[in-house]
């Protein structure tokens, strides 16, 4: 089956949830005009990073219904990145898969934690696929992309489509020349090979842009892409600014 995917790699404001929520409508808008099926957004889409996530935890049950309106508005499934969501005294980090008539199909809770996170975010423990008009699809977080064992569990339960919500800067002090290659080649060499060794679409959302927070400045690294078991790179943001990537791409079949 054939698949047009939006990838919307986007400067996220920090703290500014009601901004980033208009301007992700206004990149939904232009996707569904050029013909989009599926939109994706950056982990922390809404709020920014991890700050702001917990800052703004009473308004996800409102996130969520903004964005099934959304779905529903210009009839695509939508992905819309992360934000954090309260359970029981915890919190976690969630993604959310929404199809074009607004049903939340799935969500999927973050397991492997970068180590900021792991102060104040939960481990996530289950691995989620979901049936959606496009076939089997799994969601991952980011940090996620590390953890062979994981994509593992999800083609057990044949999946056919990975997507991943993200939010990668380069690590502090990485300046040189060598060291930014080294990390962009490490980010394209684990988006082809979870593509290619679990025979599905890999979908990898990143932010873009620079972000200073508290004295603290990161470069977000970009490299939004689509990678294929056979096609390997079916298209790929090849820097950190803010675009909108659009690509058609086949999902492969499962074999029993």
């Amino acid at each position: 089956m054939k698949i047009k995917i939006a990838l919307v790699q986007m400067d996220i404001a920090p703290g500014e949830p009601l901004t980033n929520l208009s301007r992700m409508e206004e990149f939904v808008a232009k996707a569904k005009k050029k013909g989009a099926d599926l939109v994706v957004f950056p982990e922390d889409a809404v709020c920014g990073p991890l700050q702001g996530q917990t800052a703004f935890v009473q308004h996800a049950p409102a996130y969520l219904q903004r964005m099934q309106a959304l779905a529903v508005k210009y009839a695509v499934d939508l992905v819309p990145g992360t934000w954090t969501v309260a359970e029981n005294g915890l919190l976690y980090n969630q993604a959310h898969y929404i199809s074009s008539d607004g049903t939340m199909l799935g969500a999927y809770r973050k397991i492997n934690l970068w180590e900021t996170e792991k102060l104040s975010i939960a481990q996530g423990t289950v691995p989620v696929v979901i049936t959606t008009r496009f076939g089997r699809v799994g969601m991952t977080i980011c940090w996620d992309i590390s953890f062979p064992p994981l994509f593992t569990a999800m083609n057990a339960q044949g999946v056919q489509l990975v997507i991943s919500p993200t939010y990668w800067s380069f690590p502090d002090g990485v300046e040189k020349k060598k060291e930014v290659e080294e990390e962009i080649t490490l980010i394209d060499s684990l988006c082809v090979t979870r593509a290619f060794e679990n025979n599905i679409v890999f979908v990898y959302c990143n932010a873009a842009g620079i972000l200073e927070e508290a004295g603290v400045r990161s470069v977000l690294s970009g490299r939004s892409q689509i990678t294929h078991p056979g096609e390997k790179s079916v298209a790929r943001c090849e820097g950190n600014k803010e675009e909108l990537l659009i690509a058609e791409v086949d999902v492969p079949v499962q074999l029993a």
